[in-house]
């Protein structure tokens, strides 16, 4: 049997799991390029649809990857540095992660069956306390004065991006394009697009990358699948990592599938 699967990712997400990875088990190689990025998420994929039962054969349909282009503008900074009279300027757009998640854009543009889903960048010309700098202040173990520009950020958001994804699950499902749905995300959004999925029949997957979900979200999938992305980031770099997750001998799933008899959400 046939199984035509989309898979429906969550950009920000996903980058942020990956560094994390990266930080924590590759604490010595480079930072990732936008191609190993785009490569890891590929083979991500890759093991999900060869897990598939005996007489059976999962095929993809589509990948697409929910974000929005990074932040472009000018600002100044909050605090004027030591010995200026002014504020610096920050040129957002040549910051070294916007150039990144830019090169990451482009580089999904050109995969076969990937379709970028691409929000907006919203902000409220704000910086914000940073939640280190705010604790160190209520704790009383730094002044006011004693804080620097790196104690800040600015204030952005996405737009559209749950919208689009709503949408594609509601053309998917009533329109009978696909069979299953692989979600890879790791909060609550999902879940009116994941009722609307199964009440039409769609197999709804969840792979949360090994993050710890609110257990009331099992009711409203079909299964939890995470594949492990160190393994993957081994195949990916052809390097061992520099320390190894205690699941490391279990195999490169050890976030076994488990499915529950599927059901009508009304």
């Amino acid at each position: 049997m046939d199984i035509k699967v989309a898979f429906l990712v969550d950009g920000s997400f996903f980058l942020k799991r990956l560094q994390f990875f990266k930080r924590k088990y590759y604490t010595t190689h480079p930072d990732l390029t936008a191609n190993e990025t785009v490569q890891i998420l590929s083979l991500a994929i890759r093991r999900h649809l060869n897990n598939s039962s005996h007489g059976s054969y999962q095929h993809l349909y589509r990948v697409f990857y929910y974000d929005s282009p990074p932040l472009d503008i000018k600002a100044h900074y909050p605090l004027i540095e030591k010995g200026e009279t002014n504020r610096r300027v920050i040129d957002f757009s040549k910051e070294a992660n916007s150039i990144h998640r830019q090169k990451i854009l482009d580089e999904l543009k050109k995969q076969r069956k990937f379709a970028l889903r691409l929000g907006t960048i919203k902000h409220d010309k704000q910086w914000k306390l940073t939640d280190s700098a705010l604790n160190d202040l209520l704790q009383h173990k730094r002044q006011f004065d004693e804080l620097t520009n790196a104690d800040f950020y600015y204030s952005v958001r996405q737009k559209g991006v749950d919208i689009k994804l709503g949408v594609d699950v509601s053309t998917l499902a009533q329109q009978k394009l696909i069979d299953k749905i692989v979600l890879i995300a790791g909060d609550s959004d999902f879940v009116p697009a994941a009722k609307l999925a199964r009440i039409n029949g769609i197999d709804f997957v969840l792979d949360a990358l090994r993050n710890n979900i609110d257990p009331t979200l099992h009711e409203h999938i079909d299964g939890l699948i995470s594949y492990d992305l160190v393994s993957i980031m081994k195949d990916v770099l052809k390097k061992e990592p520099d320390s190894k997750p205690a699941w490391w001998n279990t195999g490169t799933n050890p976030q076994k599938p488990k499915y529950q008899k599927q059901k009508n959400d009304n």
